[in-house]
């Protein structure tokens, strides 16, 4: 019988696709255009935007395989740029010597390639998840009913399974462990001249904790564009406030980081309610909360793209083991 995974982002595709492999029928389910999650690019009139999920990295040997095989395909390339730190009102150099990926030509770029083969419904806004006679059934807010499913896979954040879930199971999902993050992309009218990929934000002065120079990336072009991650509490403390407060602060603060003044020609602000986890957790085998109903996500490893890829592919080899 089919499985059903909510969610199309790495670890919902990871899974799935561990699924597939093993021969076993899945059915994905995505409230979105396309897959992604917070690894989703934006679409410019010049390429790509990174909006969420910067970059990664790979340490464990079954995801460093994954990523080289990501480069056969030509999806994924190291991001060699400089990376640098803002720290008491300084622009250092970083000492992290960590090698960084990244999508090409976008972040969402490997999750286009795990999502190839895989049958995944997309734009549909689940409202209801229930089981009836051992088996599980999904509703979307049109009130089409999909099943029977034997098993069910949730890789959404746990405050949106939270919703889709009776009570029961609803009261186990922590609430507060993902934090928002607003991102602002402003594209500068002329060059700056910084040759800085990254910038790690260590001043408790700015309500920043990342900046990115976009097209230092592998495979991003055109005018130079800088993506700005505000703190989880400055976004938090400022959730709903609208876009132009967003970009404005957001072009102060680049004119400070850079310490130079900058022009901005166009901006996309994007609000990212469940970005990061609060507190980084220690890995917690696959979770299940009911016979057939399982959880994957970043937030159960403590965060990070590829801890994201591993909770899904885990939960994929205990469903064909048990």
């Amino acid at each position: 019988m089919t499985i059903a995974v909510v969610g199309a982002g790495i670890a919902g595709l990871a899974c799935a696709n561990r699924l597939q492999q093993l021969g076993k029928p899945v059915q994905l389910f995505d409230k979105a255009r396309g897959p992604g999650g917070r690894m989703t690019s934006k679409r410019s009139a010049e390429g790509y935007l990174d909006l969420g999920a910067q970059y990664f990295t790979a340490r464990h040997p079954s995801f460093m395989a994954q990523v080289q095989q990501w480069q056969q395909q030509g999806v994924v390339a190291p991001w060699l740029a400089a990376m640098s730190q803002f720290v008491a009102g300084k622009l250092l150099p970083s000492p992290d010597a960590q090698l960084r990926f990244v999508g090409v030509p976008a972040m969402h770029s490997p999750l286009r390639q795990l999502a190839q083969g895989l049958d995944i419904r997309y734009q549909c806004q689940l409202q209801r998840i229930w089981q009836q006679d051992h088996y599980w059934w999904l509703q979307d807010t049109t009130g089409q009913d999909y099943g029977p499913f034997s098993q069910v896979v949730l890789t959404v954040p746990p405050q949106q399974a939270a919703a889709l879930l009776p009570a029961e199971f609803s009261t186990l999902l922590p609430q507060q462990i993902l934090t928002p993050c607003w991102a602002v992309d402003l594209q500068l009218t002329r060059p700056s001249g910084s040759n800085v990929g990254g910038i790690f934000v260590k001043d408790p002065q700015l309500p920043l904790s990342w900046l990115c120079r976009q097209n230092s990336k592998p495979g991003r072009a055109g005018p130079e564009h800088w993506l700005l991650h505000f703190t989880a509490a400055f976004s938090q403390q400022h959730l709903e406030q609208p876009a132009s407060f967003w970009q404005e602060l957001a072009a102060e603060l680049l004119t400070k980081v850079l310490a130079q003044p900058v022009e901005v020609a166009a901006a996309i602000c994007h609000r990212w309610r469940f970005a990061q986890i609060a507190e980084v957790a220690q890995p917690v085998p696959p979770v299940s909360l009911a016979a057939g109903l399982w959880l994957a996500g970043d937030w159960l490893r403590g965060g990070r793209v590829e801890n994201a890829w591993l909770s899904g592919t885990e939960v994929a080899e205990q469903i064909q083991n048990d």
